[in-house]
């Protein structure tokens, strides 16, 4: 529509403005921009009906967003596919089942999913839903850390802590350790045999659930390490060379390389009928931690772990040994002494003598370690 002429709106008799003119063209423009409104809104109406449409059907089988609310669901073992799905449905992850197993069908990966707990979002698009399910990192872990160098007592409010189960429900399964999974040889219980490492427990654990776990890694260990045949050539139960690498672990703390040494050591009193005269073993006998040195009174102490009252292996083991100790135990190394101290508690170092005289002057090194400084003094008193 073109411009109108100012001059058009006068009466051309008397050259004043012709009112009727303006209302006139007024009313046109008028009409003429009210039906473009009411075209682009007609426009616009189909366009938001259309566009409800599309979401109603992309909608109607799938979510779309981000999620909403935080969810924890659990994949049972062995679940399949539309098991999975239809876990999803009922926690309203997902939409449908249809919208997952096509989400699944669609990605090769989605057979690895692994059984556990999952955090997830309600009301995720199932392919969203499905990634989640694959990350890792979705898991919902409980872990538990059994550290080498601890015997059962030590080791009870861990297992606890970690599992939610009572304490007095593991001392309870203690007593039946013939059904813990221990291997066939195993004596006296269930001590040298909570395997240490790092574990994932099962859903709603039970006592003997969690026990099992450690059990069970044992048995692996051992049945790599070929314990049977090794202590054979020992001339050594399997059970005696478990009791061996229990003394093992304690004395060498955390000197890896002094182990297999420390190992001939004892094999070398052994063989000879000397005690062993371990002051770990006494601190079992006792119950006592922290101490580098026993006393006259611990060491007088009529126990079957004490061996310096007893010669020959205690009765059983006095920690759970790592996978280092067992192997130090099985392949000791070669040498002849009888005698080894540690003369540095800050770095572990350790000297091996073939008589007591020298052993005596490395017992000296060691007490001068201790009276160095208050730090070193407290270390070696336990505080």
């Amino acid at each position: 529509m073109s411009n109108p002429n100012p001059g058009e709106w006068r009466d051309p008799d008397s050259g004043q403005i012709d009112y009727k003119e303006v209302g006139y063209r007024a009313r046109s423009a008028f009409a003429v921009i009210l039906s473009f409104v009411v075209l682009l809104g007609g426009g616009w109406f189909v366009f938001s009906k259309a566009q409800a449409a599309w979401m109603d059907y992309r909608t109607a089988e799938d979510y779309l967003g981000d999620g909403v609310a935080a969810v924890v669901v659990v994949i049972p073992k062995g679940a399949t596919s539309t098991k999975i799905a239809e876990l999803l449905v009922q926690a309203d992850v997902v939409k449908s089942a249809k919208a997952f197993n096509r989400a699944a069908s669609a990605n090769p990966n989605s057979k690895s999913i692994q059984a556990g707990k999952y955090n997830l979002k309600t009301q995720l698009p199932a392919a969203t839903a499905l990634n989640m399910l694959l990350d890792k990192n979705n898991l919902v872990r409980t872990r538990m850390t059994l550290k080498e160098g601890k015997w059962i007592e030590q080791q009870t409010a861990v297992m606890a802590k970690a599992s939610g189960v009572p304490e007095a429900d593991f001392k309870a399964a203690y007593k039946d350790w013939k059904n813990l999974g221990l291997p066939k040889w195993a004596k006296n219980g269930l001590e040298g045999f909570l395997f240490p490492d790092t574990y994932e427990l099962p859903d709603q654990p039970t006592a003997a659930a969690v026990i099992k776990v450690a059990t069970t890694q044992f048995d692996q260990v051992a049945t790599g390490l070929d314990i049977e045949a090794g202590a054979a050539k020992l001339k050594l139960s399997p059970y005696e060379v478990v009791v061996m690498a229990s003394i093992i672990e304690k004395e060498a703390g955390s000197n890896d390389e002094d182990r297999a040494k420390i190992a001939r050591v004892f094999y070398n009193r052994l063989k000879s009928g000397m005690k062993f005269q371990s002051d770990a073993t006494v601190a079992y006998a006792n119950k006592i931690t922290g101490r580098v040195f026993t006393t006259d009174a611990e060491r007088a102490k009529d126990s079957p772990w004490n061996t310096y009252r007893y010669a020959g292996l205690p009765k059983g083991p006095i920690t759970s040994p790592s996978k280092k100790s067992l192997e130090a135990a099985l392949h000791p190394a070669a040498g002849s002494w009888l005698y080894f101290t540690v003369v540095n508690l800050d770095t572990g170092e350790t000297l091996f003598a073939n008589t007591q005289a020298e052993h005596a002057a490395n017992g000296q090194k060691l007490q001068a370690w201790c009276q160095e400084s208050q730090a070193n003094r407290d270390k070696c008193n336990g505080k």
